[in-house]
């Protein structure tokens, strides 16, 4: 499977991953991120408190979620970054994915609360529900392609853990 047509394609889905993650990550931080408080309402909307704090998480979460969004996004475009940002988007996803199941199961119907209340963010909104969950775990899987893809080779590994000796 190491013929160069594998490589190429290989590394064309790869492109193809990361711009299409990055796109909809930077689509969804900048209208959170220029509104933070109807972003928290959206949260909020999810219903979900944690031990001893409550939903005390809530603005907190509304203010750096988009960051995490902005910063994945941008270090998927970037080729020494692209691993750590297929990370933070790969981790982000899976949180999403399981408040949305939440909601499903809870019969909640609420918009996820993806691409904030902006101008044509408000185009893309989306029902919590199962088509959902299944978008999701597609994003995630391309997430883990960009990110296992993105493995250094392993005699790489191999040296490296020899000058750690």
């Amino acid at each position: 499977m190491n013929s160069p047509l594998a490589k190429w394609l290989g590394t064309l889905l790869e492109w193809l991953f990361r711009i299409a993650l990055a796109a909809v990550f930077l689509m969804a931080a900048v209208p959170k991120l220029l509104d933070p408080a109807t972003f928290a309402k959206d949260i909020v909307n999810y219903r979900v408190t944690l031990p001893l704090i409550g939903q005390g998480y809530v603005f907190l979460a509304a203010m750096f979620m988009p960051a995490f969004e902005l910063v994945g996004a941008l270090a998927l475009l970037a080729p020494r970054w692209k691993r750590a940002g297929s990370m933070i988007i790969g981790g982000l996803l899976i949180v999403f994915t399981i408040l949305i199941a939440q909601a499903v199961i809870r019969g909640l119907n609420i918009d996820c609360g993806c691409f904030g209340r902006v101008g044509v963010s408000l185009a893309l909104a989306q029902k919590v529900g199962l088509f959902k969950i299944i978008e999701n775990i597609g994003w995630i899987a391309m997430a883990a392609f960009v990110f296992f893809r993105s493995a250094p080779p392993r005699a790489q590994r191999e040296h490296a853990l020899r000058e750690g000796d």
